[in-house]
């Protein structure tokens, strides 16, 4: 099996975020995917995908000629359980994991083909609203179907808490000498301690995800449409949309409170509690924000959320 170039995203940012960490494990791949191709029987089926920050995926065959995804992550907090989620989720509205290496993180997965992405995929009249709101119900129904209760498994991750992500914020931005006092968000940070306390004792607990987008969505024959690369959290249902509710205002079209009920009712949440994960996540985005136009923005999608 032919080590591929690994994807300039991927070696950037695994270098910029874990200094020499990243570069040890980039340096180990080769090894990596060789005996992992050999314990799982596998030949390469094309170059590396492209895209990604913390992963080397690449197209293989195993040795029935099935299609598959050998995908080896840089493991860190956000995505060691994805193989939990995805063995819990068992194939149902997400890509199916066939073999999981506990020792690297590495998975082996089901081939999503032809494997389009929703937020790129070209509807009748793909560029009018009717068409976003399509994307948008797929999208809900798809998040909704996977929240599920936790069931521990042996040998597979744990998964961290929303709660921990609160209680990160809160040591942030309740820090008066910390750098997010000297961030575009300000002036917004102790409405954010608000919003973190509001969300402190969820009334549910289950698999959500951190990472809900419409580039994570992808077109496939076994369902319409299948998730892939899930950042799972132990989490209330409401956490599901907090990220997807806050891109979707973030990007347009739609917005303000036709956007937020309707990504509350299909994901089935308290369109509250689902706004003050969306304002977290907005104003996390504005505190990292730089340049004149991209703090703008930053700023509108926060101001929008409140208003709605």
């Amino acid at each position: 099996m032919r080590f591929g170039v690994v994807p300039s995203s991927v070696r950037r940012d695994v270098l910029a975020w874990h200094g020499n960490a990243g570069q040890a494990w980039l340096d180990g791949l080769p090894k990596t995917v060789w005996r992992l191709q050999r314990l799982w029987s596998l030949r390469t089926d094309g170059p590396p995908y492209g895209g990604g920050s913390h992963s080397y995926v690449v197209p293989v065959r195993r040795d029935s000629g099935e299609q598959a995804v050998l995908k080896v992550i840089y493991r860190d907090e956000e995505n060691a359980a994805e193989p939990t989620a995805l063995q819990q989720y068992a194939g149902d509205g997400a890509v199916h994991l066939h073999e999981y290496d506990r020792e690297t993180g590495a998975m082996l997965l089901e081939r999503a083909v032809p494997g389009n992405r929703l937020k790129s995929t070209r509807f009748f009249g793909h560029r009018t609203p009717e068409a976003a709101w399509r994307r948008i119900g797929i999208a809900c129904g798809l998040y909704r179907r996977l929240w599920r209760p936790v069931v521990a498994v042996d040998g597979f991750p744990e998964l961290p808490a929303a709660t921990e992500m609160l209680d990160l914020w809160r040591a942030e931005y309740g820090d008066p000498q910390g750098d997010a006092r000297q961030s575009p968000a300000a002036a917004r940070l102790d409405f954010a301690l608000e919003l973190c306390d509001r969300l402190g004792n969820p009334p549910e607990l289950g698999i959500g995800n951190r990472d809900t987008h419409l580039g994570n969505i992808v077109s496939a024959e076994r369902e319409p449409w299948l998730v892939i690369d899930p950042k799972p959290y132990l989490a209330e249902r409401a956490f599901d949309g907090g990220f997807l509710l806050f891109m979707l205002q973030h990007h347009g079209p739609h917005s303000g409170a036709e956007l937020l009920h309707a990504v509350a009712d299909g994901l089935g949440v308290d369109p509250e509690r689902l706004r003050a994960w969306a304002l977290l996540r907005a104003i996390d985005n504005l505190a990292e924000a730089e340049g004149e136009r991209d703090v703008a923005a930053a700023a509108a999608t926060v101001d929008a959320l409140e208003r709605a």
